[in-house]
């Protein structure tokens, strides 16, 4: 599958730590490879496009159309400090 990352995504992801940001490193790669998202641990079907995707206590909203998926922003993220 193609994954593509949404410009917000990335700069709150560079926000989080080292551990957390290997985490999702392996599930991206693991998306790149799978037939379905169905098939990554972690991912919820939430509606006809959408999918949620949980890494510790954040989540991240996964997009798929066809053979694409787009990583469009965190729904919650566990790291995120408003006042920085």
């Amino acid at each position: 599958m193609v994954v593509v990352l949404e410009k917000l995504f990335i700069v709150q992801f560079q926000q989080c730590p080292l551990d957390f940001q290997k985490k999702f490193r392996k599930v991206y790669q693991q998306l790149k490879i799978v037939d379905s998202v169905n098939e990554v641990k972690g991912t919820t079907f939430v509606n006809k496009k959408f999918y949620k995707l949980i890494i510790d206590n954040s989540r991240i909203a996964l997009k798929v159309e066809g053979e694409k998926i787009t990583i469009g922003l965190f729904l919650f993220n566990e790291f995120h400090n408003p006042e920085r």
